[in-house]
């Protein structure tokens, strides 16, 4: 199979949808392992069992168009937080979905996170602000109201859980240790850290809309790095 190398100072993205056709959707799950596959028709919910299994196989299609290896014999495999990578390559990537949208980043090396949300009216913001956003967070965004309120929320949302997958801690970080932008008008910045042995480290974030109600982020440390989509039909995933 052909390679692509991963582009340096690049961060490709690809989003793709999860509600694959029957025939794409069987395709699909030929590239997964037997233990994916198992999982498929776990829950309670089949579409989300589906889904799972799209976004999954969509990422070893995505890496296999880097690494010239047949999708089902790339050797996935996952850290103490659930954060998958690959064994003795030079390739940083991560993937994150959200009802039926998924969102791929890769990059040639470092720390690197992604993550995609769906802004939701019911969700209780004030109360997630008032627990998660450091003091100095919460003081800005308590400034909004109405809708810029609920899409800072979600843009700060979006930068605080691609941080935790970037650095690789999950839910063990305190989400209040670190400080990410406010305005949804700042799409690039920095992330400012307070955890230890990030004196450091430079943390850096790239956010923003993938649609009427979908905000992402992207966040990686070291140098800056230009951001660029790809087209999920190369890996034969479907567009959104």
């Amino acid at each position: 199979m052909k390679s692509t190398p991963v582009p340096v100072d690049t961060i490709e993205t690809w989003p793709f949808l999860l509600d694959a056709p029957p025939p794409l959707f069987d395709t699909l799950v030929q590239s997964l392992t037997p233990a994916e596959q198992g999982k498929i028709n776990q829950g309670i919910f089949p579409e989300i069992g589906r889904r799972s299994a799209v976004s999954r196989a969509g990422l070893r299609h995505i890496l296999s168009s880097y690494l010239g290896v047949p999708p089902q014999e790339i050797s996935l495999r996952e850290g103490e937080h659930g954060k998958p990578s690959l064994a003795g390559e030079e390739i940083s990537f991560n993937l994150s979905h959200t009802g039926g949208h998924a969102l791929v980043a890769v990059s040639d090396q470092g720390q690197l996170g992604v993550d995609l949300e769906q802004i939701r009216t019911e969700a209780p913001i004030d109360e997630l602000a008032d627990r998660c956003f450091s003091p100095d967070e919460f003081k800005h965004w308590d400034q909004y109201s109405g809708q810029q309120r609920l899409i800072s929320f979600f843009h700060v949302w979006a930068q605080k859980e691609a941080f935790l997958k970037a650095h690789g801690g999950g839910m063990t970080i305190p989400l209040k240790d670190f400080d990410c932008r406010i305005d949804p008008c700042d799409e690039v910045g920095l992330i400012q850290s307070r955890i230890s042995g990030d004196a450091d480290r430079t943390w850096r974030m790239v956010a923003g809309n993938m649609g009427e109600d979908l905000r992402y982020s992207i966040v990686w440390d070291g140098a800056e790095k230009s951001v660029r989509s790809r087209d999920p039909e190369e890996a034969g995933l479907n567009r959104w």
